[in-house]
C-alpha cells in the first residue's frame, strides 16, 4: 500500500439488470426505467418505485441471502423482520417481497448507499463494522484505503473508488516471510458479499511507506479489471 496513512490515534477520535416490473405502491399495470442494484458489486434483483427516482426496491430474501442472514418476511402485513429491524411497505411481485433498498441497508449497518442517476443504478458498500477511510485522498490506480485501525499494519484494508469496492489488501513484512510466521483466519470479506477476485497485485516494498515503514509486501487482490483500475485517478 501507497503512502496513505494518517497517524492512528486520529483515526480512533453489483449490478443486475431486471426487467421492467410494476411501480412499487402504484398497483402493476405500469412499467418502471431499467434499474440495478448491487451490495459490494455483487447484483440482485431491483425494481424502481414510481415516487422518486432513487426510490429502488431489492429482493428481501436475496439481499438477506448475501450476509447469511434469515429474515421473516410476512406478505399479508407487508412487513419483514431483519437483524431485529421491521421494514415495512413492502411490495409483491411474482409473489416475491421487496423493500426500499436503503432500509434494508441500515438493518445491516451498511456502510454508504449511493445512486447513479445516469445509469440508474444503486450500489451499497457494505465494510465491516468499524471500518473509516484512513485518509480522504485517492491514490491512482487504487483509489481510497478503508480499514479498522485496530488491524492495521496486517489488514485487511479495503480499496474503495466512488464509493465502490475494488479491491481488499495485507500488508506483510518481509522478517515475516522469512521467519515462516503464519496470519490465520484474517477478516477479509467474511459476512460480507464478496465479488470475485479478478486480479492480484503482490509488490515488495524494500523501504516501507508511510504507515508500515519497513521492508515488507503488499498484496492486493483487485474485483476490477486492470484497465478499470488503471483508470483511477
Amino acid at each position: 500500500m501507497k503512502k496513505w496513512i494518517m497517524a492512528v490515534s486520529l483515526l480512533m477520535a453489483a449490478a443486475v439488470p431486471t426487467t421492467a416490473m410494476g411501480h412499487p405502491g402504484h398497483g402493476s399495470g405500469g412499467t418502471s426505467p431499467h434499474v440495478s442494484a448491487a451490495v459490494n458489486g455483487v447484483g440482485l434483483p431491483a425494481i424502481k418505485s414510481g415516487i422518486a427516482e432513487e426510490k429502488t426496491y431489492v429482493s428481501v430474501q436475496a439481499f438477506a441471502g448475501l450476509f447469511g442472514e434469515d429474515v421473516q418476511v410476512d406478505l399479508q402485513r407487508k412487513t419483514a423482520a431483519l437483524r431485529g429491524r421491521t421494514l415495512t411497505q413492502l411490495v409483491t411481485v411474482n409473489g416475491e417481497a421487496y423493500a426500499w433498498v436503503r432500509d434494508l441497508a441500515d438493518a445491516v449497518e451498511a456502510t454508504k448507499v449511493t445512486w447513479d442517476a445516469e445509469k440508474h443504478e444503486v450500489y451499497v458498500l457494505a465494510l465491516p463494522k468499524g471500518t473509516v477511510q484512513l485518509e480522504p485522498v485517492v491514490i491512482p490506480a487504487m483509489g481510497e484505503h478503508w480499514a479498522n485501525p485496530t488491524d492495521l499494519p496486517s489488514g485487511p484494508i479495503y480499496g474503495v473508488y466512488n464509493d465502490k469496492l475494488v479491491f481488499i489488501e495485507y500488508m506483510i513484512s518481509q522478517q515475516d516471510f522469512q521467519d515462516g510466521k503464519s496470519f490465520e483466519n484474517l477478516q477479509g470479506m467474511k459476512g460480507l458479499p464478496s465479488p470475485p477476485i479478478v486480479q492480484s497485485d503482490i509488490g515488495f516494498m524494500p523501504k516501507g511507506h508511510p504507515g508500515f515503514e519497513i521492508p515488507h509486501f503488499d498484496l492486493h487482490y483487485y474485483f476490477i479489471s486492470d484497465e478499470e483500475q488503471q483508470l483511477i485517478k
